[in-house]
């Protein structure tokens, strides 16, 4: 298969597209029509799913059968909702999306002759949020998997929109600030783009941020206009909450383009008219920009303390489809004194990922010959890779260059550490530090506190720290391993940890004890990570369900 695709699996939009013959990115089409999907879930029954706009518009007439901002609740352990009498995670939700996506774009590059019967989309790269840490991306990646997708790689949102437009049009050398507002998150990255090597600077935001929190204020305020014209509460009344809902997000896009809007609100005390203007709305969401605000400027303190000062920043992308918001562009240019640019805000994530896709698909074929060669396996080739970086260079070498038509450096969202004693009082080391290049790697020693150990506990811990070394207090671990020694060990002895992130965000354990070399096995479960039974249960239902 000749081609690889790019996935934007948005909060509240979902997008794929892929690089046609001639190099350009191409936006696929729904069964609607349309170029993006609204990611939205109605199960209908266990067996019969609808996904998209049929969906949403399920909101009003379904609610309690419906499920929307799934992608908040990517990597979290209480990410679970009961529907039907069935279960389901949050990567099986976003499965469905991702099953319903392909399938239509697989018609639509079908009939337009791109792919040949029986070819279909199988390599793709999905988009996350810059900011999602180890739970949120393994989440991501398992929905690619449910979804009988090949994930070459997962990509940062902000990333993939300066692909987009740092390799479209005039050889670009900028500084640039990807402002990315979406449906449900809120990303921010500084990135320098010198032609097509583009290189993350930092990173933040926040994922419980975005369009959906302008809907719920104004939701509040039409709430609080009709209880104060009828005396009665409209969260009492399911159906008008479901239809304010829908409602919110129509009033708040007219409002994009005009200056006022009239709202009618049906209630069972009656019908709330009256005119909403663009200044009341701003008033009533100035807290949540302020908030966008308060995450950019931390992250713009990030990147001077990477060498990176304000006035190096030549450009502000805005990415996300609340990014057009005027109150946005308005903040921005108040404060910052950079008039923004609106970068195809809709459908920019996933060209970009499109393009990355390519690379990518290249890269991973040459591993898969560099196995066959060799007789590793392709997780001892990673691991190695990670290290010594010596199939970068191998691939550097053997496309005589062809690898770096789209270089891009991405950087730690998060900081990585594990628990160790100093003296007697146990801490977290951090030994991957945010805003660290990727891939990252760091080697420490530690040691044995008892005499006769046959084994040692590593609780990995996942944080926003800039310090080397953190108080553990009430923090929970990512994940805790334990290394099983083939035997017992003397007090002291060395326990050689090396922690490694690649690329797409996943994080990689390797230890050894210094006197029998015991070694770690590298595979651990993660807090937010699906079961062993609960994919099972998944990949059944997947393979039952029927998909509109």
């Amino acid at each position: 298969m000749k081609y690889a695709y790019g996935i934007d699996l948005g909060t509240t939009y979902s997008c794929i597209a892929y690089v046609d013959e001639y190099g350009k990115p191409v936006v696929l089409k729904n069964s609607d029509g349309d170029h993006t999907t609204p990611s939205v879930v109605m199960f209908e029954s266990a067996e019969n799913i609808i996904v998209g706009m049929e969906a949403k518009r399920s909101i009003e007439t379904d609610p309690d059968k419906t499920v929307q901002f799934i992608k908040r609740k990517m990597g979290e352990e209480k990410d679970t909702i009961v529907l039907n009498g069935n279960t389901y995670r949050a990567p099986e939700v976003s499965a469905y999306i991702l099953k319903k996506m392909v399938r239509d774009a697989n018609k639509d590059l079908q009939q337009t002759g791109v792919l040949q019967d029986g070819e279909e989309i199988k390599d793709v790269v999905i988009t996350c949020p810059a900011y999602f840490g180890v739970n949120e991306r393994s989440a991501t990646m398992e929905a690619g998997k449910l979804a009988g997708l090949n994930v070459l790689n997962i990509i940062n949102e902000p990333t993939a929109a300066a692909i987009s437009y740092g390799v479209s049009g005039s050889n670009k050398n900028e500084t640039v600030l990807v402002y990315d507002l979406g449906g449900g998150t809120f990303d921010i990255t500084v990135m320098n783009i010198q032609g097509n090597n583009i290189s993350a600077i930092c990173t933040g935001g926040d994922k419980q941020l975005g369009g959906k929190d302008w809907d719920e204020s104004l939701m509040e305020y039409v709430i609080q206009r009709y209880e104060e014209e009828y005396g009665e509460d409209l969260t009492d009344d399911p159906d008008a909450i479901a239809a304010l809902y829908v409602d919110v997000e129509i009033w708040k896009k007219s409002l994009t383009t005009r200056e006022k809007v009239n709202i009618s609100v049906n209630g069972s005390a009656g019908r709330l008219r009256e005119e909403l203007t663009r200044k009341k709305y701003e008033e009533l969401t100035e807290n949540l920009l302020n908030r966008t605000r308060n995450l950019l400027d931390e992250t713009l303190k990030q990147a001077e303390q990477s060498g990176c000062s304000r006035e190096n920043i030549n450009r502000i992308l805005l990415v996300g489809g609340s990014s057009r918001m005027p109150q946005v562009s308005a903040m921005l240019e108040k404060h910052y004194q950079i008039t923004p640019v609106l970068a195809d805000p809709d459908e920019a994530v996933a060209k970009g990922a499109a393009i990355y896709a390519g690379n990518e698909k290249m890269y991973h074929d040459f591993i898969g010959k560099e196995a066959e060669r060799t007789g590793k396996s392709l997780e001892e080739i990673q691991n190695e890779n990670l290290v010594t970086g010596s199939i970068d260079k191998a691939f550097a070498r053997a496309t005589g260059g062809a690898s770096q038509k789209i270089s891009i450096t991405n950087v730690l969202s998060r900081t990585y550490g594990t628990a160790a004693y100093e003296g007697n009082e146990e801490k977290i080391v951090n030994m991957l530090m945010i805003n660290d290049k990727l891939p990252a790697s760091n080697t420490a020693i530690f040691q044995t506190r008892e005499d006769n150990q046959d084994g040692a506990v590593l609780d990995i811990y996942e944080s926003r720290s800039t310090s080397e070394v953190t108080d553990i207090e009430d923090k929970k671990p990512l994940t805790s391993i334990y290394m099983k020694f083939q035997r017992s060990v003397p007090k002291g002895t060395d326990i050689q940890t090396t922690m490694a992130l690649d690329n797409a965000g996943v994080l990689h354990i390797i230890a050894e004890e210094e006197r029998y070399h015991s070694k770690l096995d590298t595979t651990f479960q993660l807090t937010g990570q699906m079961s062993d039974t609960e994919l099972k249960d998944a990949q059944k239902r997947m393979s039952l369900a029927n998909i509109e």
